[in-house]
């Protein structure tokens, strides 16, 4: 998400089609449209009206120009002598919108809108001020606002798809493309933008399936060529996915992204070699080496080779566009290196201005506590509360801190200091359901976890807890088992969502279906004590109380194994069965 998709901006043609109107007016009356303010051969119409259309149309000969300050000011004045035109407000919006002036186009969009609620332009123009904002939730809503007017708006439909995927309401997503694609079966980007869905949401096959589709379409579709190349591999397909990357090679022999794709791809197949010759080749190409040079970089960290990462950030020291994310990368790889002193020397050498500043104290903060010195952390922390008071990431830190040394009510104190600043954050709500959780408070934990789903209604990880949480609570269990089902469409590679799915099953007394997909859960988690257990109860039930010893002998030595609930099940089989065939 990962926010993969880029929400596409509000359609700019809004001043165009404005200037087409103009004109409109102008040829089809020329004759009577006034030259200069008062000087109106318009009969019948209020000198106000001819004010207003001389200024407008000075609006629309300083845009064409270029002169967007003096188009506004036009517009402005038109406003005054006509202030019930919704086309006029929206237009000015629209302008204002390009000039970077966002507090002036909410302005007057609103006013649009108040005086027609139906003006879809005016819709678009907010949904894209909103998306600007970061303000995803309230653009959503202003694109399905476009829908109710227009059903069939295809560009809205499209826009929501991409909101919808990128608040990981994938559903929604896949249902808003799919309904835009039975009004045009033939758009490419639509299935283009179904695989990226199914891409993110790791359903390999089906993200292959429309990414092909599309290069059937349109064989020179390079961005499906490269997520086709992604899902290949993930799929560890590194042959096919070379050859997906090579054929973008084949018909543009100059782009540098397939270079540092393959190069990525070499370093995955552990042929380092070979990485860096498509790497340097990919330098060779880009003009804007610096930028090739820091995604490589990226790649070398991300791959598990640190000191190559730091030298391709040192050589982005001298560019003042690069030097303090390459400071802080450089931190993050000596950190990667177990180089603890000199990652904390390169975070507090990233300068106080920069983007990353507060990123690098926070890892500065973690140094500190993994090196015993707690009160330094703490007093850190303390401070960049002080600096920046609305950046949740701070209380998050802090909660860590604490929850590391079983101090819970600490940590829950610390996440509801950064509610109070982010009322909204999904991952405070969800670490206080957690914390919650861990001390047997389960209906504060169940509020939490339910208002991370009122933010995010598709969340996985939510519905997957508030599920399982249903569950080891023996309620509303056609609720849970609906809840981890969805969760499981969204991850269905997800050992603990299985897991969950079979303790549904136990719960409801469908031991024969929790046998089986508990055994799944402990196949692609064998390492996992919770899991064995719950395999181990629901073999129990099941009469096969050998295989029940067995599993719970085998999870005492696992991970987040609950050693002295298995013993206690250990002991009560061993005591009240003679023999048991092993």
């Amino acid at each position: 998400m990962r926010n993969i998709f880029k929400a596409l901006p509000a359609p700019k043609s809004i001043i165009i089609w404005g200037l087409l109107l103009s004109l409109g007016w102008v040829l089809g009356g020329c004759q009577w449209l006034p030259l200069r303010p008062g000087d109106s051969g318009l009969e019948g119409v209020r000198p106000s009206k001819s004010d207003a259309y001389y200024h407008y149309l000075e609006a629309q000969r300083f845009l064409l120009a270029e002169d967007a300050e003096a188009a506004a000011r036009e517009y402005e004045e038109a406003l005054k002598y006509d202030p019930d035109s919704a086309q006029m407000e929206t237009e000015l919006a629209a302008l204002y919108q390009r000039m970077g002036e966002v507090k002036k186009a909410l302005d007057h969009v609103t006013k649009a809108l108040k005086l027609d609620s139906r003006q879809q332009d005016a819709h678009f123009i907010l949904a894209g001020l909103h998306v600007g904002l970061n303000q995803l939730r309230e653009a959503t809503a202003e694109y399905e606002r476009i829908l109710v007017l227009d059903p069939e708006n295809k560009e809205a439909r499209l826009f929501l798809a991409t909101l919808y995927a990128q608040q990981r309401r994938y559903a929604k997503a896949i249902r808003a493309i799919q309904e835009l694609l039975r009004l045009e079966p033939k758009l490419v980007v639509g299935y283009y933008y179904l695989g990226r869905i199914y891409l993110e949401m790791d359903q390999l096959p089906e993200a292959k399936k429309e990414l092909t589709r599309v290069l059937t379409l349109d064989p020179k579709f390079v961005p499906a060529m490269f997520d086709l190349g992604t899902a290949l591999e993930k799929e560890k397909q590194y042959s096919r996915a070379m050859g997906t990357y090579r054929r973008i090679l084949k018909q543009y022999p100059k782009n540098a992204r397939a270079w540092i794709s393959i190069g990525r791809l070499y370093l995955l197949m552990h042929r380092v070699g070979e990485a860096q010759k498509a790497f340097k080749k990919a330098k060779e190409l880009e003009k804007n080496e610096s930028a090739v040079i820091f995604n490589i970089g990226l790649i070398y960290l991300e791959q598990k080779h640190p000191d190559f990462a730091i030298r391709e950030f040192r050589q982005l020291m001298e560019n003042p566009r690069f030097k303090e994310r390459a400071r802080y990368y450089i931190g993050l790889a000596l950190e990667e290196k177990g180089d603890l002193p000199a990652a904390a020397q390169e975070y507090q050498l990233v300068a106080r201005d920069s983007d990353n500043f507060i990123s690098a104290q926070l890892r500065l903060a973690y140094l500190y506590y993994q090196q015993k010195k707690h009160e330094q952390a703490y007093r850190l922390l303390d401070l960049l509360k002080e600096l920046t008071p609305e950046r949740e990431e701070i209380y998050l830190t802090l909660a860590y801190f604490y929850e590391d040394e079983l101090r819970w009510d600490r940590a829950i104190v610390a996440l509801k200091e950064g509610l109070e600043k982010s009322p909204s954050s999904e991952e405070i709500h969800f670490r206080l359901a957690v914390l919650y959780e861990k001390k047997k408070e389960v209906k504060e934990s169940i509020l939490h976890i339910k208002k991370v789903l009122e933010v995010d209604p598709e969340n996985p990880d939510a519905q997957n807890f508030l599920g399982y949480s249903y569950a080891e609570a023996g309620i509303h269990l056609d609720e849970a088992e609906r809840l981890i089902r969805a969760a499981l469409r969204a991850k269905p590679e997800s050992g603990h969502i299985v897991d969950s799915l079979g303790w549904v099953f136990y719960k409801k007394g469908q031991i024969d279906k929790a046998v089986a997909e508990l055994e799944r859960a402990a196949k692609m988690m064998p390492q996992d004590g919770t899991i064995a257990e719950h395999l181990g109860d629901a073999y129990l039930k099941q009469n096969r109380p050998g295989d029940a010893l067995r599993t719970y002998r085998r999870a005492l030595g696992l991970e987040n194994a609950n050693v002295q609930d298995l013993r206690k099940k250990i002991k009560g089989l061993e005591s009240h069965t003679k023999e048991i065939d092993l």
